[in-house]
């Protein structure tokens, strides 16, 4: 068993297949079959369930895959600090919600990049509940939520409070009874604040058009389709274009804060600690 032993496991789980593994990795299928058939008769115990579809880890496959993640990237930044022990590289791959990708991180990403150029930024903008999912599956290093958990396994770095507001086309908002709200979908942070709001009136969503991006969110609030809760930095600039108007919530549900969260047990490489230590710094 070597380096690339824990590689490949790495990339079958995360592709989902021997054929996907084989394409990232550049190996024959029928080799990387027969190198987890060896491996799994070595641990004497299967690593992944196998379905037409393609593989799926098992319990013990789970456990192995996480060991691998730590100890690839352990390996790396092991290697990189010994053979450029000033230059700070490698990968940071960071997840996000899709506003603060567009509010408060541009700044932050910006700082860290222009100091630290090497490093291989990956950014992802997904649904939050798979970003968390993915930082304590160790698919991330950390992310930016705005959701208010509580894990044992994870650690909680306060950020930037984001103000909201409800945009609409019109001066007035229409009646909260039956206007369509444009939303995210549930178990994002923005639709929370949507149905708690409206919840502490009695009411609930009339009707609930839904969108994984916040420029359709946008683009569809422009168009009349419905109001929306959104953060004021994104509002600002529709506002001023005389695109859509905005309307204050009140002060209980106007503010969401952000959080950076990354496992408790995760190898902290060098690119990972310089990007905490800016997040701290800021």
């Amino acid at each position: 068993m070597n380096i690339d032993t824990f590689k490949m496991i790495i990339a079958i789980a995360q592709s989902g297949s021997i054929s996907g593994a084989a394409d990232q990795l550049g190996y024959a299928q029928s080799n990387i079959s027969a190198r987890v058939h060896q491996l799994e008769a070595d641990l004497e115990t299967s690593l992944f369930y196998r379905t037409n579809r393609g593989v799926i880890l098992t319990d013990d496959g789970n456990k192995f895959y996480k060991k691998a993640v730590e100890i690839v990237n352990l390996t790396e930044d092991t290697i990189n600090q010994l053979q450029h022990p000033k230059v700070i590289e490698g990968d940071l791959k960071i997840g996000t919600l899709q506003a603060a990708s567009a509010t408060y991180l541009p700044p932050i990403l910006t700082q860290y990049h222009q100091a630290f150029p090497k490093v291989r930024l990956t950014i992802e903008t997904g649904n939050p509940t798979d970003n968390i999912d993915h930082v304590l599956d160790y698919e991330l290093n950390g992310a930016v939520i705005g959701e208010n958990i509580e894990n044992p396994s994870l650690n909680f770095i306060p950020l930037a409070k984001e103000k909201l507001c409800i945009v609409s086309v019109t001066p007035e908002l229409p009646d909260l009874k039956t206007a369509p709200f444009l939303v995210f979908q549930t178990g994002c942070v923005y639709r929370d604040v949507v149905d708690d709001w409206l919840k502490s009136q009695g009411l609930v969503i009339h009707e609930a058009i839904e969108f994984n991006y916040l420029d359709a969110v946008m683009a569809s609030a422009c168009a009349g389709l419905g109001i929306a809760i959104v953060p004021e930095k994104i509002a600002d600039s529709f506002v001023k274009n005389h695109l859509l108007y905005k309307t204050e919530l009140p002060v209980k549900f106007s503010e969401i804060q952000l959080r950076f969260i990354y496992r408790k047990d995760y190898l902290i490489n060098k690119p990972f600690e310089e990007f905490i230590n800016i997040l701290e710094n800021n």
